[in-house]
């Protein structure tokens, strides 16, 4: 079975890109086509066609997903996403809100929100490229994007995961500082989960994913925390000169970890 999907013609960006990467990694045996025009009546009214971000219609069962009539709605990919049953677990990835309000207020407004007048500055150029190839040869790029989509719902589902792991995790207090330790090698998800917390843990503790020791990971929350200070030591394989993040040679007691992080706060000069 062929789908259609007709999304808007002239210069391409990420909202309509990665709502048509969702549909696409919903339905892995249809094959679709994709077309950049603009839409018939007949094909805005007709609920087996998809008309994404463009059109003039929000009406989810025609399928139909534009927001640029409403101010107050989101993206197209929010809206894809909430069709399809996805918007609450990928809302959890960090980029989701911003790239909502770019796409919706421009680079100016989001800038002035969050104190930059720089933030095109941070625009990818792989993400550039990605966006014309499409505007050129939409249908050339179907399996990259369908694999694109898979891995944002399958990062989103890890995420899920990894919080629940932390929120196992055992805490330890070394004076006012909080530490977490986590039994995974993979600390996804904890400044997420650490930044719910009423009282906000200052480390974390998880299993070196590279190495057969331990890393010790600062939380955004506790800058002061300087893990640069253990460089040189007999137990340390590799400390960042910015202070961040530590890693052990072996997996130390934890009595040794906790003495190590006591080494690396402001109240150790």
């Amino acid at each position: 079975m062929t789908e259609l999907i007709i999304t808007h013609p002239g210069s391409s960006h990420f909202d309509e890109f990665f709502a048509l990467s969702l549909i696409l990694a919903t339905d892995t045996e249809a094959d679709f086509i994709i077309e950049r025009r603009e839409p018939t009546i007949d094909e805005i009214n007709d609920p087996t066609i998809w008309v994404v971000d463009i059109g003039g219609d929000y009406t989810p069962e025609k399928r139909n997903f534009d927001h640029h009539q409403n101010i107050d709605l989101s993206a197209s990919f929010v809206l894809v996403a909430s069709f399809l049953g996805y918007a609450e677990s990928l809302s959890s990835l960090v980029w989701w809100n911003f790239k909502d309000r770019i796409d919706r207020f421009g680079p100016a407004k989001v800038g002035a929100e969050i104190g930059t007048s720089e933030l095109r500055t941070t625009y990818s150029p792989m993400e550039g490229w990605m966006l014309d190839m499409f505007a050129t040869d939409p249908n050339s790029l179907i399996p990259i994007m369908r694999q694109f989509g898979q891995k944002a719902i399958e990062s989103a589902d890890k995420l899920a995961t990894q919080r629940a792991t932390w929120k196992r995790a055992r805490r330890i207090n070394i004076g006012r500082y909080g530490v977490l330790i986590g039994d995974t090698d993979d600390s996804e998800g904890a400044q997420d989960f650490n930044m719910q917390l009423d009282t906000p843990a200052a480390v974390c503790i998880s299993m070196d994913s590279r190495g057969d020791g331990w890393k010790l990971l600062r939380f955004d929350n506790a800058q002061e925390i300087n893990f640069s200070k253990l460089q040189g030591l007999p137990e340390i394989k590799f400390a960042h000169k910015t202070g961040f993040v530590a890693k052990t040679h072996t997996r130390l007691p934890i009595d040794a970890l906790l003495e190590l992080i006591r080494l690396s706060l402001p109240e150790y000069e």
